[in-house]
């Protein structure tokens, strides 16, 4: 029902709100800043990793090991998946960005796509139906999965799926 979905909509907007308000009294008390998306790497990337949880923390060292070489690549550490908050995920992006490698730390079996992945998809569907002119074209958006069973997940790795995002 379209009400029902304006209605759940506008909740999950002010629930970001909040939880926007929430990270700002966490900065105040604690010095540590954090956004419901944090980009960190090249300003100019055209390679991106979006991720979250303790990977996203190896990524992003490997993102800095790598850009200091010369490349230019990025990390978006996802700190709020629920409610997902697109119009945050696509202003998070640099502009540059060609290619996204959405890396999950789980396994949907019949799904079309592992959820983080299925919402950077549909936010990047809803960006350019409403007409976003943020990107010059629709990034091309890949799907992966890291540290199932507990299995390490090495900066190796990280420089892997940039490698195989360089090959598109």
């Amino acid at each position: 029902h379209v009400g029902r979905r304006r209605v759940c909509a506008a909740a999950g907007s002010t629930s970001a709100d909040i939880m926007l308000e929430a990270m700002e009294r966490l900065a105040a008390a604690t010095g540590r800043h954090y956004q419901l998306f944090d980009y960190v790497g090249a300003p100019e990337a055209d390679r991106v990793i979006v991720m979250m949880g303790s990977g996203a923390e190896t990524a992003h060292e490997t993102v800095d090991e790598l850009n200091a070489a010369g490349a230019k690549v990025g990390l978006l550490k996802v700190r709020l998946f629920r409610p997902f908050s697109a119009a945050h995920l696509v202003a998070a992006l640099p502009a540059t960005v060609r290619h996204i490698a959405v890396l999950d730390r789980t396994k949907e079996p019949g799904a079309a796509g592992e959820p983080l992945y299925q919402d950077v998809i549909t936010a990047f569907a809803e960006h350019a139906s409403a007409g976003g002119e943020r990107f010059a074209s629709m990034p091309r958006i890949s799907g992966g999965r890291y540290g199932l069973a507990s299995k390490e997940f090495t900066p190796a790795m990280v420089k892997g799926v940039f490698d195989e995002l360089s090959n598109a």
